[in-house]
């Protein structure tokens, strides 16, 4: 195997520069400008650390705007450091590497191992700087600072990589880390982040005695994940607060806002931890300082807690910067399951607006507020889902809304879910709009098994909903407290003592049919044969079909049925057997 040097073919005009001047005097100024050597593709031939064809000779001798590859005949599918981390820092023009692109033979077939002395990889050439990697792993990175894996200050655009089992924050030697906080187990990057076909997991960010941010990933400038997976990621600090076990993004400690844009991707099993007696956790999976978009994705089993008990949001917590521009989260086709939180917002910490379309929410907890859901200003828009199974240890099983925004849901469905109060909703200082929704057999075990209203004065509006089979301590109760009223029409609630209802409101038995797999990508209540709830509703928002979408209209008999599930026309008559000849 060659170890020589990679060739390259380059103009170089800072020689002519130099004669020029030698020949008109050292007080003469060129006229001619130095002009950046041209783009080249450089190849690794060595498996070794250094020397000549290594990955860091290759890289020392590139200039900005070069290509790396790696020789198919590389006899090797890990490059070991022995000497530190590889640095992309000046190139050989003696100019920053402002771009590199660096191609590898894929996150599976070579790994660029840190050998837990330093990190893998840096990027110095400044906040514009842009790197491009593909297919490569970076492993057991380990640095007293920012970035295990691999830390830039500009951007970062990966396909099929891997960053996994790196450290960030950690004490190398016996004196602590200084400084802090300390950011990105795996990566930290200044600016944007692109991840596409990637695994990030195992990483670890430690903030000792300051913040920590992004076990996996922090991210200052927006991330995007496309088909990628950030997964068992663990953030930590002794005695200050810490944010995103999986991702952070988002400068706060420089009040700059970015947001995440997430499709086809999970958010799995990352925790975040402190220590502190008093300090906040925020996002077990993902702290976002801004904006939010995610489809097709999952959020699950990830974890926000505290010796203090300060952890809110266990899968997903966004907010905005104090007097910012507010924030919004939207999910689409995107599942939360078995996500926890020792104070609030088992799956979803949430200050600003949320939207969430064809998701099902269920098997998260909270130790305090919102088993699934915790509004602490915004609105809810909930549409064509199921929130089920979720636990809270005091208010909202399934949403606790909390400050002065509204949640509004439209085929949806609540069922299952447990609190001391509010089995389904909690309410504070909110407003509840509930329309073509079902929520039943949710428990509490004090007040309003299915929804809680702590003031009396606040808007409940339902319309062609039902509200049936929640119970507080074995009892029925689906609405508390007694004196509300409840606005809206062609409803059905079974048990509401003291609640003034409208007078369309019926309150029959509904036969709902156990919790099912009826059709559509979510659970649902089937409405039992005989079911008063049948044709008795309405549709006012026009909508198109039930919770269960495509296929399944919305008004398939003289009226919409009132709940989320609209029990379907049967096909037409057997015409040939109609009159009953082939019983000759």
């Amino acid at each position: 195997m060659s170890t020589a040097s990679p060739s390259r073919i380059r103009l170089h005009r800072r020689p002519l520069v130099l004669c020029l001047a030698a020949i008109l005097g050292a007080s003469a100024t060129p006229a001619i400008p130095v002009l950046a050597s041209p783009a080249a593709t450089l190849t690794v031939t060595s498996c070794e650390d250094s020397g000549a064809g290594s990955l860091r000779d290759t890289i020392a001798s590139a200039v900005s705007g070069d290509t790396i590859d790696f020789s198919p005949d590389l006899a090797c599918s890990r490059i070991t450091l022995t000497s530190g981390a590889i640095t992309i820092g000046q190139g050989s023009d003696a100019l920053p590497i402002e771009t590199l692109d660096i191609v590898g033979p894929g996150r599976n077939a070579l790994t660029i191992d840190g050998n837990y002395l330093d990190r893998a990889l840096v990027h110095d050439a400044g906040a514009a700087s842009a790197l491009t990697i593909s297919g490569l792993a970076f492993q057991h990175g380990f640095t007293d600072g920012d970035g295990g894996c691999v830390l830039t200050q500009g951007s970062v655009s990966f396909d099929d990589v891997e960053l996994s089992e790196c450290a960030a924050g950690q004490v190398m030697t016996a004196r602590a880390p200084l400084g802090g906080p300390f950011r990105g187990g795996g990566l930290s990057a200044g600016g944007t982040v692109t991840l596409a076909n990637s695994f990030v997991g195992d990483n670890k960010v430690d903030g000792q005695s300051a913040y920590a941010y992004g076990a996996g990933v922090f991210a200052g400038g927006d991330l995007t994940l496309t088909s990628t997976t950030i997964s068992g990621n663990f953030a930590t600090s002794d005695t200050g607060a810490t944010f995103g076990g999986g991702i952070a993004v988002g400068n706060r400690s420089g009040s700059v806002q970015a947001g995440v844009f997430a499709t086809e991707s999970s958010i799995q099993n990352n925790t975040a931890f402190s220590h502190c007696g008093y300090c906040p956790v925020r996002g077990g999976g993902a702290w976002i300082y801004g904006n939010s978009t995610f489809e097709d994705s999952v959020i699950s089993g990830n974890t926000a807690f505290s010796d203090a008990h300060y952890g809110a949001g266990g899968g997903l917590y966004f907010t905005s910067r104090y007097g910012g521009t507010p924030v919004t989260a939207t999910l689409t086709d995107t599942n939360l399951g078995s996500n926890s939180a020792d104070e609030s917002g088992g799956a979803i910490g949430a200050n600003g607006d949320i939207s969430i379309t064809r998701a099902t929410i269920s098997g998260n907890n909270a130790n305090a507020d919102g088993g699934a859901i915790e509004l602490l200003g915004g609105d809810l828009h909930l549409t064509d889902s199921t929130l089920t199974g979720n636990i809270a240890g005091s208010r909202g099983g399934g949403i606790f809304l909390f400050g002065y925004g509204d949640v509004a849901t439209s085929n949806s469905t609540i069922s299952g879910n447990m609190a001391v109060d509010g089995g389904a909703i909690g309410n504070t200082y909110g407003s509840l709009h509930l329309a073509n929704s079902t929520v039943a057999f949710n428990t509490a075990s004090e007040h309003g098994g299915g929804i809680y209203q702590r003031y009396a004065y606040y808007v409940v509006d339902l319309r062609s909903t039902i509200v049936a089979g929640n119970t507080t301590s074995g009892s029925p109760e689906d609405l508390w407290p007694p004196g509300i009223t409840v606005t809206g029409s062609n409803d059905l609630v079974t048990a509401a003592p003291g609640v003034e209802l409208p007078n369309d409101t019926l309150s029959a038995d509904p036969l709902l049919q156990p919790l099912a797999d009826n059709g559509g990508p979510t659970l649902t209540h089937a409405l039992g044969e005989g079911s008063p709830a049948i044709d008795a509703g309405s549709n006012d928002a026009f909508l198109d079909f039930d919770q269960r979408g495509d296929g399944f209209a919305r008004v398939a008999g003289s009226e919409a049925d009132i709940g989320a599930f609209e029990v379907q026309a049967s096909g037409p008559p057997d015409l040939i057997f109609a009159d009953g000849f082939d019983t000759l």
